[in-house]
């Protein structure tokens, strides 16, 4: 399958991260097959494609919970592929899992502090976790009430409130819309503006075309562990395949 670039052929600066040639199995099967690509410091960049195209197991590569058979991964010019999870985050990345993955029997308090785990975190988290409040006033609102006890909305909105914890300087974001009714995920998309605004790369991991388009500067396509397609936001949205396969249209 050839991949089509629908991006400009100038360079570019400031890359942030840098994915070359990475392959990935799980056990004898492999699901990533030669991936490459590249994000720039300050960018929103989306990773779209249907169920099952591999986007969560990038996720997953860069992030350390799995180890590439091949190729390299590259953040702030240091090579991460291979690193423990622990030292990922270290570094700077923070990853946000599918399907939120609260602890239902800790506060919502509770449940931010345990993503200031790391010793430098830790020495900010009340500074940090006003900087989050502030993002996310109902976390500040709900501070003791069980997590459990939450919306899905708010339960999303204290997954990345977690992850912000970290202060991290990539935001990586696993289908945060899944399980949402629209007009709360309008919401927890309105805050993701917000976080891009204050600094924060983001790294996003979604099926809703429309909805990660309206925030991210640019998207790669995967099909079957391969990247197909990419461009900037406004020449994939423009792109027939797009339209037909992800927008019906």
């Amino acid at each position: 399958m050839t991949r089509r670039s629908l991006r400009p052929t100038w360079g570019r600066v400031l890359v942030m991260l840098r994915i070359d040639k990475v392959d990935v199995s799980y056990g004898s099967v492999r699901v990533l097959h030669g991936i490459s690509f590249h994000m720039d410091k300050g960018e929103c960049l989306a990773l779209l494609g249907s169920n099952g195209a591999g986007k969560s197991t990038i996720l997953k590569t860069i992030s350390g919970l799995l180890n590439p058979d091949g190729g390299s991964i590259v953040f702030m010019e240091e090579r991460i592929d291979h690193l423990p999870t622990f030292e990922v985050a270290k570094a700077g990345i923070a990853h946000v899992p599918e399907g939120r993955r609260v602890f239902p029997q800790l506060s919502v308090e509770e449940n931010l502090d345990m993503g200031s785990y790391l010793p430098e975190a830790k020495k900010q988290r009340k500074r940090t976790k006003e900087w989050v409040y502030s993002i996310f006033p109902v976390l500040e609102e709900r501070r003791r009430q069980m997590a459990g006890t939450l919306s899905g909305g708010e339960q999303q909105m204290m997954a990345i409130g977690r992850g912000l914890m970290l202060k991290p300087r990539l935001l990586m974001l696993d289908e945060p819309s899944l399980g949402l009714a629209p007009i709360i995920t309008d919401g927890v998309y309105e805050k993701l503006g917000e976080i891009r605004k204050q600094g924060v790369s983001i790294l996003l991991v979604e099926q809703d075309v429309l909805r990660a388009l309206g925030i991210c500067d640019r998207g790669y396509v995967l099909k079957n562990g391969r990247i197909h397609l990419e461009g900037a936001r406004e020449q994939l949205l423009a792109d027939s395949e797009i339209k037909s396969a992800y927008l019906g249209m």
